[in-house]
């Protein structure tokens, strides 16, 4: 398989980029196409890939967070994002993975890759991590301002995703809101709550933010404003009771020996909720495969959300979303 790696956007900068690349390749043998500073990335990757399974291609500019989505990539036509997208429109290239801004990627996803037929509009995914692994959340933050039928496709899409990706049968879906009465939420819950109702998908109702780690469902429909609000509620959640299990760990002789005899269950308990492995988000509704990855993604972060790409592209997703949609 052939990858597109856009090496700007993360946290960690390019190095971190490039080295999970590496990592996954080491995994699993894929051809990387780096896109980036040329001569940057060369040093980085120091010959530890063989010359016939990657290539750089040179680009001297970077979208920001800061940038308005469309006017960045309308003016900054040599970005390392912009090039790499145009890269994955070419005849051999597989798939795409950034951890560049999402509005971006999305923008990039719509007006270079284009949107399957029949889709209103493309939507990210986001996993979570439950115990069984299987829920996800669409929309986390792509699209803020929606409407009924983008939801409907949402839900339609987030159906066709979990029967390819999690092998699961017949997906539930719930609809994220304030109260799971079938009245509750403002006008764009309840006319995407009525259909729902009569479509032909698996909905079970309403589900509220307290239900999300609780594998009720495993998908969780809302607008990309909800939805983001949920997502980074969830992540910061779990990040502050993780620095705070540890705190309680070392604070004393006793609580760490506590922490040693109970080492294997802990050890369990925080692998189920481990972010790293939550942090792959796949573009829904579009002609290739396009995966966005959190800019706070190390590189071993990075490296899982390569493998979810490869094993998203091997199970030929896009394909059974455009049957779907046709």
């Amino acid at each position: 398989m052939k990858i597109v790696v856009d090496t700007n956007g993360s946290d960690f900068g390019v190095e971190s980029v490039i080295n999970g690349a590496i990592k996954a390749y080491e995994k699993e043998k894929y051809f990387i196409s780096f896109v980036g500073e040329k001569d940057k990335i060369e040093k980085i990757i120091d010959f530890r890939l063989p010359k016939y399974d990657y290539e750089i291609i040179n680009s001297t500019e970077i979208i920001n967070n800061n940038d308005e989505p469309v006017r960045a990539i309308r003016k900054k036509k040599n970005s390392s994002m912009v090039v790499a997208f145009n890269t994955l429109n070419l005849e051999g290239y597989d798939g795409l993975i950034s951890q560049g801004s999402t509005g971006a990627i999305l923008a990039c996803s719509m007006f270079i890759t284009g949107r399957l037929n029949g889709v209103k509009r493309a939507s990210i995914v986001a996993n979570v991590p439950t115990r069984e692994r299987k829920t996800i959340i669409i929309d986390p933050g792509a699209n803020i301002d929606t409407k009924p039928e983008m939801l409907m496709d949402f839900a339609r899409m987030g159906s066709i995703y979990c029967k390819t990706v999690f092998n699961v049968k017949n997906p539930r879906i719930g609809l994220l809101n304030i109260g799971i009465e079938e009245h509750k939420g403002n006008q764009l819950a309840r006319d995407t709550f009525a259909m729902l109702t009569k479509s032909n998908l698996n909905f079970i109702g309403n589900i509220e933010a307290r239900d999300i780690l609780t594998d009720k469902v495993e998908v969780i429909v809302t607008d990309g404003f909800s939805g983001n609000i949920a997502i980074k509620s969830i992540e910061g959640t779990a990040i502050l009771l993780l620095s705070e299990i540890k705190k309680s760990i070392l604070s004393s002789k006793i609580s760490k020996i506590g922490a040693f005899l109970i080492k294997d269950k802990l050890k369990e308990l925080l692998s189920i909720y481990n972010l790293d492995k939550a942090n792959a988000a796949p573009v829904l509704g579009i002609k290739k495969p396009v995966f966005k990855c959190h800019g706070s993604s190390d590189s071993e972060g990075f490296a899982y959300a390569v493998g979810n790409l490869l094993d998203y592209i091997k199970k030929d997703v896009t394909k059974k979303l455009e049957g779907e949609f046709e």
